[in-house]
């Protein structure tokens, strides 16, 4: 097709740039969309597929695709039909397929193509919860994105099955037969298991570097799989563990009702039954069971330190110096020492707790905390912990700090004591520098002697959050300390970073003005090092984090001083991007300062909006390119995201950063971000699961026991009035006493909803209306946004449009972000139709 004929049949607001891709199926262009000055993809139906299907079919397909919305499914934005032209528009993924990976590298890592292949099972479960099958799993549609699963083409196989053609008629590739089930090639009704079966296919492909089944045509093709049986895996790649090859087999049996009922069976098989965690991005979470099975079939040795990714950096690097003869100079040499010290720090061994008792009588419960917090620290990707083989042999004997960094080569040891105390024992556990045997910090727990061992998980995971958050200050310490010229700059940056997290507490807790004079001494401490050590980037970065949080503290009462503060840290963020241009800090502050104007409403709508915006964007993602962990800044770009209206990408920005956040320094609002992502989007299976992960970490976290609240009013949710009630006991019994009133009604709020859900209207506007609260309590008058809600989701729209009026008089500033809003209770027609509501609205899109 030619790009003038397409670029005619389009709407102005899209400009087609150049063709990017061509299959039997569709040919996908380049295109810019203009208004929001983004590249997008325009997938055109081939001349054949197009002549065998009516607009309205192809309209209804891809709305029914559109309406699929999740981290791992790729997006439609729009889509129409010109001149014989059938089209649809999507996000344009900058990444590559599977496809082109599996021609780059034939075989991938064993891991990467299970995690994977996880991935596209997610994917496919919420599309099958929504009554949505693809058809069409092959590499070419699993796109990959900053590193993750994107599955593209929902629709365009059922269009093609339906449309009355045979597979050789519609120009579908050969391609496409490799990995389709039997009973779709014979024409018969399929469901989610038609799918199961093209993601094995796509898995044997990415672990052996060819389909399963192979032939001159389709026919021949589909005949081969319908005969024969799968080829073995692990007869091409002995290193396949044997779990998944039979997961394979069962996931590939030629009648359906002989494989797996489900994708979420079959991605359980593959992590070995964990079925929990898979968001760990490179750590599949394998059962015990599973290990042992891997294990005793191939005697997998632990993998040397010279053959592992950092390690091999390192020596390759040395080799070279060595080898060539180069001398580094300071600055190469610093930041070598400091990668080092990083790689080594993060390794870890957790030695058996000592039994303080007498007579021995708590070593079984120390032996099971120990090996608890081994399996609960392995979680975490940036972590390399020793196993429990590695750390045996200094069971019960007291060996040196030193002599267990010379035999394990680890940065941080965890050593501990349970002392007797009757039915509850004390669990201490210290946290100690391998090299110098210097102690970083130490931490007490509470044991219940009579339910140790059952509550050892729990136990662990605590103790596990407390090392993952000093491992991580830790080594941050370290790098800092490495990277400064002058101690006496380095100590100040210490100071003012201590009273940074200060005032950051202060402001949270809503005393602004205490936090003022705080952070002024931060500021004046890093001015100083500055002036000390004009050429260490981090005292300017610091500055800039200081100059957000005063800007925070001011835009309340003063917004003028908050823009100039901004503007102030943007200064700061550049000057240390002229020291250290690939300071990922620096590229997150700049853009969190940038999105900051948006947040604090410091820029009027308009052209300034906007460029804060794609700034803002611009800065976050290349934070998160120059350092995959740097949590924060997926934080802050999903939040940037939602306010684009891009909800999927949001959440795939929040699961990066719940990912990369190793050592739990901004989890909880991670957690509360997938719970609200998954909220808006209406999918309550996802919502529920990241509410129970934010619960079970965090108990003691208003957030995570009004999300219970907030589950309730969903679509999928069971409105339970008592169980409701009680959850507002809970939110009064653990709100600090200044924030209880204003915690207690956000929660009756929430109740009014569940309330209204449950039929009891009558009930549901008493609680609403006895829940709000004047400025004194509810000074941003942010309730009676919950309350607009509320009323929303149970279907008392009049009340709400009337509300919804009152609340724009009070935030005016909020007219944009509402107009933007995706939310599936914001998205009823009979909102977005009322006439009220458009006026409301007008001038904003």
């Amino acid at each position: 097709m030619l790009t003038a004929e397409l670029q005619s049949a389009l709407p102005d607001r899209y400009r087609v740039l150049r063709e990017i891709g061509r299959g039997g199926m569709a040919t996908v262009y380049l295109a810019e969309d203009v208004p929001h000055g983004r590249n997008v993809a325009v997938k055109v139906l081939s001349p054949e597929l197009g002549s065998s299907i009516d607009a309205e079919r192809f309209r209804r397909e891809i709305q029914i695709a559109a309406r699929l919305s999740h981290p791992n499914i790729l997006p439609a934005y729009d889509s129409g039909s010109a001149n014989g032209i059938y089209y649809y528009v999507m996000p344009f993924v900058e990444g590559e397929s599977v496809r082109a990976r599996i021609d780059r590298e034939s075989q991938l890592p064993i891991e990467d193509a299970i995690a994977i292949t996880c991935e596209v099972c997610d994917a496919l479960a919420y599309a099958h919860a929504q009554g949505v099958v693809h058809r069409d799993i092959k590499p070419e549609n699993i796109l990959l994105q900053n590193g993750h699963a994107v599955v593209a083409d929902f629709g365009i196989a059922r269009m093609v099955q339906e449309g009355g053609e045979k597979l050789t008629q519609t120009g579908m590739s050969i391609g496409t037969a490799q990995y389709m089930s039997p009973e779709q090639f014979s024409g018969e009704k399929v469901d989610g298991r038609s799918d199961v079966y093209a993601v094995a296919c796509v898995l044997y492909e990415m672990l052996v570097g060819e389909p399963p089944f192979n032939g001159p045509n389709a026919m021949a093709i589909m005949a081969r799989a319908s005969m024969q049986p799968v080829p073995s895996v692990r007869l091409v790649r002995s290193s396949v563990p044997e779990p998944v090859e039979l997961a394979l087999v069962h996931a590939m049996e030629k009648v359906p009702a002989d494989r797996f009922a489900s994708v979420a069976e079959f991605k359980e098989a593959l992590l070995g039954g964990a079925g929990t965690a898979s968001f760990h991005r490179r750590t599949p979470v394998y059962t015990p069971a599973y290990t042992a099975a891997y294990t005793s079939a191939y005697q997998t040795p632990p993998v040397p330190v010279w053959r592992r990714p950092a390690a091999l950096v390192g020596a390759g690097a040395l080799a070279l110096a060595v080898g060539a003869g180069v001398v580094w100079n300071v600055q190469r040499s610093r930041e070598a020492a400091v990668a080092a010290l990083g790689a080594e720090a993060k390794r870890v061994g957790v030695l058996y707790f000592a039994d303080a008792s007498n007579d021995g009588s708590l070593q079984h419960i120390a032996d099971g905390l120990t090996e608890s917090l081994i399996d609960e620290l392995d979680r975490v990707p940036t972590l390399e912990v020793m196993s429990r083989n590695a750390v045996r042999p200094f069971r019960g004997s007291e060996v040196a700090s030193d002599s267990i960094y010379r035999a394990l080569r680890v940065g941080t040891i965890v050593r501990g004591e349970l002392v007797p105390g009757g039915r509850r024992a004390r669990l201490t556990v210290q946290l100690v520098d391998a090299v110098s045997g210097e102690k970083i910090k130490g931490a007490s727990f509470d044991v219940d002697t009579t339910r140790a061992l059952a509550a050892s998980g729990e136990l662990a995971t605590r103790v596990a959050e407390f090392l993952r958050s000093e491992v991580g200050l830790d080594v941050k310490l370290k790098e800092s300390r490495l990277r400064a010229s002058n101690p006496q700059a380095w100590t100040l940056v210490q100071r003012a970073e201590k009273r940074l997290k200060d005032a950051d507490s202060l402001i949270v807790a809503r005393q602004a003005a205490a936090a003022l004079p705080v952070l002024e001494s931060a500021d004046a401490d890093l001015a100083r090092a500055v002036a000390i050590d004009a050429q260490w980037a981090q005292p300017w970065v610091s500055r800039a984090a200081v100059a957000y949080q005063r800007a925070r503290a001011h835009f309340r009462e003063r917004p003028g001083v908050a823009r100039a503060v901004l503007d102030s840290g943007t200064v700061y963020a550049n000057r240390a991007l002229a020291i250290d241009p690939r300071s990922a800090d620096a590229h997150e502050l700049r853009g969190k300062l940038a999105f900051g104007h948006l947040e604090m409403r410091t820029v009027p709508e308009g052209p300034d909006w906007d460029a804060y915006l794609e700034r803002g964007e611009r800065d976050l993602r290349e934070a998160g390119r120059l350092n995959p962990q740097q949590a924060t800044a997926y934080e802050t770009l999903s939040r940037l995201l939602y306010w684009k209206k891009q909800p999927a990408e949001a959440l795939t920005a929040a699961r990066f950063a719940y990912e990369a956040d190793a050592y739990l320094l901004n989890a909880r609002e991670i957690l509360g971000r997938l719970f609200f992502g998954y909220f808006d989007a209406n999918s309550y299976t996802d919502a529920r699961r990241w509410c129970d992960e934010g619960h079970r970490r965090f108990p003691r976290d208003l957030r995570f026991v009004q999300c219970s609240l907030w589950a309730m009013t969903m679509k999928g949710g069971t409105p339970d009035p008592d169980e409701a009630w009680r959850l507002v006991r809970t939110v009064d019994s653990l709100a600090v006493p200044a924030r209880r009133e204003y915690e207690g009604r956000i929660a009756r709020t929430l109740l009014g909803g569940v309330l209204g859900k449950a039929g009891l209207r009558d009930s549901a506007d008493r609680v609403l209306v006895r829940a709000r609260a004047g400025t004194d309590v509810d000074p941003d008058q942010e309730i009676i946004g919950r309350e607009i809600v509320m009323r929303l989701i149970y279907g008392d729209h009049d009340k709400a449009i009337t509300l919804l009026a009152d609340y724009l008089q009070v935030h005016p500033d909020h007219r944009k972000g509402l107009a933007n809003q995706t939310a599936w209770y914001w998205s009823d027609p009979k909102v977005q139709n009322d006439p009220r509501f458009q006026r409301l609205m007008a001038g904003t899109r």
